[in-house]
């Protein structure tokens, strides 16, 4: 028998957001909601991922809380291939640049996003 567990996330379904899904590169938050400045700092690290990996690369689908987070998914399509499983969405990487609206931290001079 093989088992599956995951780490219990203290807080339940009160706590629990979904920062940034993985069809969008964009934070799912609004700008007034609980922990929306983590989804755009998420938003920033996943510029930062897409660009260092030469648009290759990123981590979505950020969810969890503001201390945990849990069931990342990595976004790429080398060649059209799928080397990560159903939550790997190519286009999501086809389309980062056209869908990504770059915030404050993007714009930090020492980045040369």
């Amino acid at each position: 028998a093989a088992f599956l567990l995951e780490e219990l996330i203290e807080g339940g379904d009160d706590t629990f957001l979904k920062f940034i899904h993985n069809m969008d590169a964009n934070p799912l938050l609004d700008e007034l909601d609980y922990g929306y400045d983590m989804a755009e700092f998420f938003a920033f690290t996943q510029h930062v991922q897409y660009v260092k990996t030469g648009q290759l690369a990123f981590i979505s689908d950020y969810q969890g809380t503001t201390v945990l987070l849990t069931d990342p998914q990595i976004m790429t399509d080398p060649n059209g291939s799928d080397i990560f499983g159903d939550g790997n969405i190519e286009a999501s990487v086809s389309n980062f640049e056209t869908q990504h609206a770059c915030n404050e931290y993007c714009e930090w001079p020492g980045f040369g996003l």
